[in-house]
């Protein structure tokens, strides 16, 4: 006879002990946004009435979360393995809260909304030491399965994860392996899950150009507490500054004397850009 013996009641497997721990697995089913069913298994430990351990994993089949359950509390039966796990059990939920808490350097509107949107899904739910690139790979085929998102949206998606799991092992040591996202990426890249994102073909005409203007101008004139867009656009035009790169400037960076204007945080590819062009700060002087 074992330390735990075990027994399954319409799926669901239950476990009981004859010492203080007392082991109990439950499956539940939930339906995902693409349509399809997850099954989410949970081990739950008890000693002396009190949760000392609580695992969780989704599967796509029943029967894989009820293997997993049984095969959990076997590896968990060993002397000590409570106490092992219990201690290093991490989500990658809780990986991404850290990950912005910790930030000293501010995190973009954007990258915040991604993050916050990626713990919504499964793989959030996952221990940071169990996520492979196979769980990546189906966490990408899962943002794009409604369509709703571009192949150039779910490589931003893995993107903006990536910086987590590049901070995560050295930063915290949590058990995030970096090279599983990389593998994740060459796999959706080349399945067509992962992409660029198209290039224009074509700037506005300068009759669409004034159709916008008198849009905007019309709006500031009728709602003078909205934002003045058509001389933010009139700004974008001439600057050729990103739409985050102009959110960030202050009155402090307008040099009124000079007729320029301090861009903080400018992208790489625009440093890049300044630098050919024999630019050496990144400044740039508004059209009088």
């Amino acid at each position: 006879m074992t330390d735990f013996d075990c027994f399954s009641w319409f799926g669901t497997t239950m476990s009981y002990s004859k010492r203080n721990v007392v082991p109990m697995g439950t499956i539940v089913a939930r339906r995902r946004k693409d349509g399809t069913t997850g099954y989410t298994a949970q081990v739950l430990k008890k000693r002396g009435g009190k949760v000392v351990l609580r695992e969780a994993q989704t599967f796509d089949r029943r029967a894989a979360a009820d293997s997993w359950i049984k095969k959990r509390e076997t590896e968990l039966s060993v002397p000590g393995a409570i106490e092992r796990a219990g201690s290093k059990r991490v989500t990658l939920a809780q990986a991404i809260d850290r990950y912005v808490d910790e930030s000293i350097k501010k995190i973009g509107r954007t990258k915040a909304q991604v993050l916050k949107s990626i713990k919504e899904y499964d793989i959030a739910n996952m221990d940071c030491e169990k996520i492979g690139s196979d769980d990546i790979v189906a966490f990408a085929k899962e943002l794009g399965a409604d369509g709703s998102r571009t192949p150039a949206t779910v490589a931003n998606y893995l993107s903006h994860l990536g910086a987590v799991f590049a901070v995560a092992a050295p930063a915290w040591k949590y058990p995030l392996n970096p090279q599983a996202m990389a593998d994740a990426f060459a796999v959706t890249g080349r399945l067509g899950l992962t992409g660029k994102s198209k290039q224009r073909t074509r700037r506005p005409t300068l009759d669409e150009l004034d159709l916008i203007m008198a849009h905007f101008g019309d709006r500031t004139r009728r709602r003078r507490e909205s934002s003045p867009m058509d001389r933010i656009t009139a700004f974008a035009i001439f600057s050729t500054r990103r739409q985050e790169e102009i959110t960030r400037i202050e009155w402090a960076d307008f040099d009124e004397t000079h007729s320029r204007v301090l861009v903080r945080d400018m992208s790489i590819q625009a440093r890049r850009s300044a630098t050919t062009h024999g630019a050496t700060c990144p400044r740039r002087h508004l059209p009088s």
